[in-house]
């Protein structure tokens, strides 16, 4: 159960804050969403508020979760047409950015980090990298949050980044590639929505991920 758990329960974490933003965007009065994206969907600095968004939601741990994701989902469903390759590319500037940035952040505070974690806890976190990290990088065909986080922890155990690059800017891709080739096919067969569907679908689909992950992890082999 443990071992699942360490594969699942990170998954599990993204989905319940996916949800909280579900909640706080789709079912409170605190601002509309609806029309902001609206209004920059149809405004020619559209890509830059979505890397300026998706940026946010990328550097880990400052900003917990921001809902850049939620804004790719809500632009391509309100609008597909104004969705482009530039929209495209500026997501996957942005991921690349956090990443990178998280990262260096956590290479700056890992001085502290050994001043205050003892020695035993630094090597247990050495050992579940090296044990998990192969197969910590699918979080980065998910969500930008979870490249955060990968990469936040490659930096608070001292790893390199430059072989990490090739990884990350495929997953990169294929993160926002996927949201968009799913949210428009959404589109074209239920048409346009902005009530929250997506947004659900994207937590549920994490729920999912994660718990195949934690039964592949549960079930490999431990390391001799």
């Amino acid at each position: 159960m443990r071992r699942f758990l360490s594969g699942a329960l990170p998954f599990y974490a993204l989905a319940g804050l996916a949800m909280c933003m579900y909640l706080v965007l789709y079912r409170t009065s605190l601002f509309d969403l609806n029309a902001i994206v609206h209004g920059a969907t149809g405004s020619a600095w559209f890509p830059a508020f979505m890397f300026a968004c998706v940026l946010v939601e990328a550097i880990f741990p400052y900003f917990g979760y921001f809902p850049g994701t939620a804004l790719i989902l809500m632009s391509v469903a309100l609008s597909p047409k104004a969705v482009d390759g530039s929209v495209f590319v500026a997501a996957w500037l942005a991921i690349i950015l956090g990443a990178v940035l998280s990262y260096g952040q956590a290479r700056f505070f890992r001085p502290f980090l050994q001043r205050v974690a003892s020695k035993a806890a630094l090597r247990r976190c050495e050992s579940l990298f090296d044990a998990y990290g192969r197969y910590a990088r699918i979080a980065l065909f998910v969500h930008p949050n979870a490249c955060s986080m990968y990469f936040t922890a490659l930096g608070l155990l001292g790893r390199s980044l430059t072989r990490e690059l090739a990884y990350l800017c495929v997953g990169a891709a294929a993160a926002v590639g996927i949201l968009f080739v799913i949210v428009t096919r959404l589109v074209s067969s239920i048409g346009p929505t902005d009530d929250g569907q997506l947004q659900v679908l994207l937590a549920a689909a994490l729920v999912a991920m994660g718990t195949l992950i934690g039964f592949y992890t549960a079930w490999r082999p431990k390391a001799a």
